[in-house]
């Protein structure tokens, strides 16, 4: 069944006439005449009883089809609204990962503002480790990822940085004064390292400040997170490299402070696949934050 036929047979009902009906629809009298007429053909049966001077009526079988047609068409009208939405990123559902200092130093909530926004937009965001969000990205389980930088992304996954930020010193309250603390001052200490046994991870970092200090290989516990990093440092049992945004939490018996002699970065990827074509997360990656320096 054509669709035009029935646009043009309620609005030859709603004008209550053919030409009236032609005008609206902007098309040619004898075209309407046509159209309504295919559709009784279609159907089997007279809609309207009209005549040249007559004003067009509803036969029994018109009075029962009218709203059936109406019906059809509002659907139709609503199919094609959420195609336009969802086509245009304001329909559907995006799920991002997030490591925690993606949440405290705000790239979180900037990445998903402008889609949260929008109330037919369903943002999921959980957090996860750096190595669960690549596979989790691989397997299409999450579509955006906000993960610390690694030396590079599996084949199908791409990324650019939108966070530089400096590494700081995660001590227990009193750890030797109150100031910048110098790397070979950290002799014999433990660093609490999120690290997962890939070749490339945090410790980069904690052997980066021991070459410093010309220290001896450092004792590393290894744990799931920064958060679990600084439970370590607060229970005065380890010190911790953690990123700068990650110093906005107040988590009691740490004290952070610039390491003296060292300067160390840590960025922060956004990450999703490669060829990405949902409306909903090409908006969210159109939207994300451009690359942050907070050196």
């Amino acid at each position: 069944m054509d669709l035009r036929w029935l646009r043009t047979f309620v609005a030859v009902v709603e004008q209550q006439h053919f030409a009236r009906a032609a005008e609206g629809l902007q098309t040619a009298t004898s075209n309407v005449s046509a159209q309504v007429k295919a559709l009784e053909e279609h159907l089997g049966v007279r809609l309207l009883e009209r005549g040249r001077r007559a004003t067009p009526r509803l036969t029994a079988a018109g009075e029962v089809f009218l709203p059936e047609a109406r019906r059809v068409l509002l659907a139709v009208e609503q199919a094609e609204a959420v195609g336009r939405a969802a086509g245009e990123g304001r329909l559907g559902r995006v799920r991002v990962g997030y490591v925690a200092s993606a949440a405290c130093s705000g790239v979180l909530a900037d990445t998903v503002a402008h889609v949260a926004s929008a109330p037919e937009v369903e943002v999921a965001v959980e957090e996860m480790a750096t190595p669960e969000q690549v596979e989790a990205l691989q397997v299409g389980r999450i579509d955006v990822g906000l993960l610390r930088e690694r030396p590079e992304l599996p084949a199908g996954l791409v990324g650019r940085v939108v966070l530089t930020e400096d590494v700081v010193l995660a001590v227990p309250v009193g750890h030797r004064g109150t100031g910048p603390v110098a790397a070979a001052a950290l002799a014999g200490e433990r660093f609490a390292v999120p690290s997962f046994g890939e070749a490339h991870d945090a410790r980069d970092e904690v052997t980066a400040v021991a070459a410093a200090g010309g220290l001896a290989p450092p004792r590393v516990v290894a744990v799931r997170d920064y958060l679990a990093a600084l439970a370590l440092v607060g229970a005065g049992t380890a010190v911790a490299l953690v990123p700068e945004s990650v110093a906005v939490l107040a988590v009691p018996g740490v004290r952070f402070t610039r390491l003296a002699d060292v300067a160390l970065q840590t960025r922060l990827l956004l990450v999703h696949r490669s060829g990405e074509q949902a409306p909903a997360v090409l908006r969210v990656l159109a939207g994300a934050p451009a690359v942050a320096d907070r050196t």
